[in-house]
């Protein structure tokens, strides 16, 4: 944070601030601004005073939710990747004694895309001047950084899924179905949630809702939905949904979407700002079924986040490892 207002002693700039201020050696929405060493981008958001101020105001019941869908799940996943092989043996040591194995790719099921997974296409560069060579030959900006700091704060849920059911405007999540800025603030509207900075926001598509839904009544869209080329629903690529997420000031975002973005992109893909300009981490198939039940019942979408992701040097993307608390 110290170094971020040194250069903007003024405040946190706004996207159209960083096009005025950026050199012309960078994209100019690009956001390095934490220092050139930097390796953990927005996650600096979550100060030791934002962190105690969350469980201040947010630390009321103790109810916890797992936000880690099974391992398992999906058995197809999305872009062609392999799904979680779980093997188990007796050990050495004895009948009474077992290990178990995993083999899978860690982004086929809940996880973290880090900020060595997705880099700015154009500029040929990853968080904070990354470039592809480093990502094979060294470990700068993998998950390590993030794990030994940790995602802790304050986390928002938008239930858009719920919200477009309860007002008609339904829509199949195994589509290609934009999510529009207009509606994502009118759900925070109607669920009367303030946004603040260093928050992780959480949206609910309907993933995870429509795939229990498809396992037993269409199987051949799960099929479909784990092609090279499925066609999810998600956040909408768009110029006024770009500069809302960046001046939102958000220390990471997350959904049930194995995209998180609606897919295919329309042109462009948001993974490449928030992740390659921005160094906004990004999550994909939480498990949000029992914290969207559990928000509706206390009638307050905001609560305790805590993650700690793979400590695996260099390491692309990792496990969500994610609990809300109440």
């Amino acid at each position: 944070m110290e170094v971020a207002m040194q250069k903007f002693p003024k405040g946190l700039p706004t996207l159209e601030e960083l096009k005025k201020w950026n050199t012309s050696d960078v994209p100019p929405e690009t956001a390095w601004i934490w220092g050139k060493g930097d390796e953990i981008g927005r996650i600096n958001l979550l100060t030791p005073e934002r962190i105690l101020a969350a469980r201040n105001s947010e630390l009321n019941d103790g109810d916890t939710v797992s936000l880690n869908w099974p391992m398992t799940l999906p058995t197809k996943p999305a872009f062609g990747r392999t799904p979680c092989k779980h093997r188990m043996a007796n050990h050495p040591d004895g009948p009474m004694v077992f290990d178990d194995w995993l083999d899978m790719n860690i982004q086929s099921g809940s996880q973290w895309d880090g900020f060595r997974h997705y880099g700015h296409q154009t500029q040929g560069r990853f968080y904070n001047d990354l470039t592809p060579e480093e990502v094979l030959s060294g470990t700068r900006c993998g998950i390590q950084a993030v794990s030994n700091h940790g995602i802790v704060g304050r986390g928002v849920l938008l239930d858009y899924y719920s919200w477009s059911l309860e007002t008609g405007k339904t829509y199949d999540p195994f589509t290609s179905h934009a999510i529009q800025l207009e509606y994502l603030l009118t759900v925070a509207k109607a669920q009367n949630v303030r946004f603040e900075v260093g928050d992780i926001l959480l949206i609910r598509s309907g993933y995870t809702a429509a795939y229990y839904e498809y396992e037993k009544s269409d199987p051949k869209k799960l099929d479909e939905a784990g092609s090279l080329k499925p066609n999810l629903a998600g956040v909408a690529q768009t110029e006024e949904m770009k500069a809302w997420l960046h001046d939102s000031y958000f220390a990471a975002v997350a959904g049930d979407s194995p995209s998180w973005e609606c897919w295919p992109p329309k042109g462009w893909a948001l993974h490449e700002f928030l992740l390659g300009s921005w160094g906004m981490l990004i999550g994909e198939m939480f498990d949000l079924e029992a914290l969207a039940k559990q928000c509706k019942e206390k009638k307050r979408w905001s609560f305790f986040f805590m993650s700690t992701p793979l400590n695996v040097p260099g390491g692309i993307a990792s496990f969500a490892n994610a609990l809300a608390i109440h």
